[in-house]
């Protein structure tokens, strides 16, 4: 396929992905929640301004406590760097579906920008990916055993959703293990990447070095940083959740603390669904169906999700793109006077004497 042809597919798939997502949601989350739209909009346009306030608050604070996961993984990124990263990062994978790749593009040439090598990089982008991955798992676990000493028994939904988590976070952490124990995993993956490399472009590859230097690289990190890694997506995943309680309680009395819980979870396991932009449409209807049948006002329920969605998925395109948008015309500007004066303008070095600096 020629290049011409690979744009056209891509901006196909992109229209396909959000006319999908806007199908979802404007036709089955009302279906789904048995309450109309002027239900639902009547239920959103009662919730007064200080919650608004209070709920941008928690969701700031959340996305900060975020930050000690991304600064453990790369040392000498400060927490304000991490905070930009988080944000920009996510505002482009927000609006595009598979948008990961690209909001990791953006994030590479931040830290490019900073001073981080491409391998420190690389290796920070795996290492959170991981950590995410697995704590996206672990929370319907939590949730499961939190039922389980309520004595509930209607969570036959959450069971199942519960024990397919144990079984794919089981099936993650065995997978992780046997690629940073030894070599093998990473020469694996290394030589499939040379073969494809020679495939594409008929050139050499040495991936396979690479990749066992990479797993080394990794381990040493996480010998280190694991216990900051896993307090931060800790604190992160208890932020959410609690923006979540405080969204249905903004629009009306949340139901109990093991429910809203239980929800957060179902959120976290259909986030992984990438196929439309933030997984838009699947989630919101998941959750709301969840709390619906958990007994939660229809109406109530499907504000109280649609309002959590807007702070953690859709405050975080303008708010990320402005900016991403801000620090571009800043380094242009930047690179204009380090032009203007023979480029004898240095960058900043990286304030730690981490291996993440470029010599």
């Amino acid at each position: 396929m020629t290049g011409e042809g690979r744009r056209v597919a891509r901006a196909v798939e992109a229209v396909a992905a959000v006319t999908a997502a806007v199908g979802l949601l404007a036709l089955g989350l009302p279906r789904i929640a048995h309450a109309t739209w002027t239900q639902i909009g009547a239920v959103l346009g009662s919730v007064p301004v200080p919650w608004f306030v209070l709920l941008a608050a928690v969701w700031l604070a959340g996305l900060w406590l975020h930050t000690i996961v991304l600064v453990a993984a790369l040392p000498g990124l400060s927490h304000r760097r991490a905070f930009f990263l988080n944000i920009t990062g996510s505002s482009v994978s927000n609006v595009v579906p598979l948008g990961g790749a690209l909001g990791t593009v953006v994030n590479w040439w931040s830290c490019r920008r900073w001073g981080f090598t491409t391998t420190a990089f690389v290796r920070w982008a795996l290492v959170t990916n991981i950590w995410d991955v697995l704590g996206r798992l672990v929370v319907p676990a939590v949730a499961l055993g939190w039922f389980g000493l309520e004595g509930r028994g209607e969570g036959d939904l959450l069971l199942s959703a519960g024990l397919g988590s144990v079984a794919a976070l089981l099936a993650a952490a065995a997978l992780t293990a046997f690629l940073l124990r030894t070599d093998v995993g990473a020469r694996r993956l290394g030589a499939a990447a040379d073969r494809l490399q020679v495939r594409l472009h008929r050139t050499a590859g040495g991936q396979e070095a690479r990749a066992v230097e990479m797993r080394g690289a990794i381990i040493e990190l996480v010998r280190h940083a694991w216990p900051r890694l896993t307090a931060g997506k800790l604190l992160y995943a208890a932020a959410q959740a609690c923006l979540l309680w405080l969204c249905l309680a903004a629009v009306g009395t949340p139901p109990a603390a093991s429910v809203v819980f239980a929800a957060f979870a179902v959120e976290r396991v259909l986030s992984l669904a990438v196929i439309t932009p933030g997984a838009t449409g699947f989630v919101e209807i998941g959750m709301t169906a969840y709390l619906v049948r958990m007994g939660a006002d229809p109406a109530t329920a499907a504000a109280g999700v649609l309002l959590y969605r807007f702070f953690v998925i859709g405050m975080e395109v303008p708010v990320g793109g402005a900016l991403l948008l801000a620090w571009t015309m800043r380094q242009t500007v930047l690179r204009g006077v380090r032009g203007g004066t023979g480029g004898r303008a240095a960058r900043a070095p990286i304030s730690t004497g981490s291996d993440a600096r470029v010599r």
